[in-house]
Parts: C-alpha cells; structure tokens; sequence
C-alpha cells in the first residue's frame, strides 16, 4: 500500500504497454546492431487500486472515484495514444550492442521499447496526472463543498 497519512486514502492509476516489435536489423558489427522499427503489435492495460482507510466518509470515498475516473477517461484514448508512439517510431533507428549479436539486438529492442512507452506515457500517464493534480486543487483534496462529478468535469476541461 502506498504510504499515506492516517485516515487518508489513495487512488493509484497505473497505465501500462506491452508490445511485439518487428524491426529491420542492419548488423555493423559483430557486436552492434541498428535497429528500424516497422511493426507494432500493442497491448494496453490500466490498473486502478483504492485505498481506502476503515470506516472512510462517503465524501472521502466519492473523492478517490473521482481520481479513478479521471484514470478511465484517459485511458480511453489508451490505444490511439500506443498506436501514435508506435507510428512515430517508424522510420527511426535504434543502435544497441553487446557481447554478441543477439545481445546487440536486445539492447536495442530495449530502446525501442523504452521509447514506446515514453510516448505512450505522455499521451496518457502524464495527462491523467496532471488532471488529478487538478482535481486535487479543485477539491483541496476533497475538502470543499464542490460535488466530485463537477470538479472531475472542471480538471478534464483544462487539459491542455
């Protein structure tokens, strides 16, 4: 459970990519490879986790369903965000080495991936962070009086 002062609660949203990479492999040396994208096949998930003390408030409740739904709703766009990280990784290159080829290969398979998921962590991560930073200054943290479908509705309209 992540550490949180007593009687608070927590709402974890975790996106997360998976993805089969084909890439054109040009070798330039026995030990180092260059690596070309070309196809992508992706799988997103998103894990939400509320942690909620014993005997919370309904308001405190309804706050953290609040920070879930603003994980939902970006992660809705979950897919075109991996398929536009995945798109503009196509046509660049990827140098990776090691002991030997294969390890070379890996190397630079890792680079790809790491920048995937760069990508796709901007589109939807960083995005749904910044919204329940938002949500949180809206709410004071879910102290004030505002209803929490209204202040979910207020920090989405002022994505940028």
């Amino acid at each position: 459970m992540p550490v949180a002062p007593d009687g608070a609660a927590v709402c974890s949203n975790v996106f997360e990519i998976e993805a089969s990479i084909e890439s054109a492999i040009d070798v330039l040396a026995p030990t180092a490879v260059r690596a070309h994208p070309e196809n992508f096949e992706l799988t997103t998930r998103l894990k939400v986790t509320i942690y909620m003390p014993t005997g919370a408030p309904q308001k405190l409740r309804a706050h953290e369903e609040g920070h879930r739904a603003i994980g939902e709703h970006y992660y809705r766009n979950a897919e075109a965000a991996a398929r536009e990280a995945a798109t503009a990784l196509v046509g660049r290159s990827f140098e990776g080495s090691g002991a030997d080829r294969a390890a070379a290969e890996r190397a630079a398979g890792e680079l790809v991936l790491a920048a995937l998921k760069d990508g796709f962590m901007q589109g939807t991560h960083a995005r749904s962070a910044a919204a329940n930073t938002r949500y949180d200054t809206i709410t004071d943290h879910g102290r004030s009086a505002i209803a929490e479908p209204d202040a979910v509705a207020k920090a989405l309209a002022d994505d940028p």
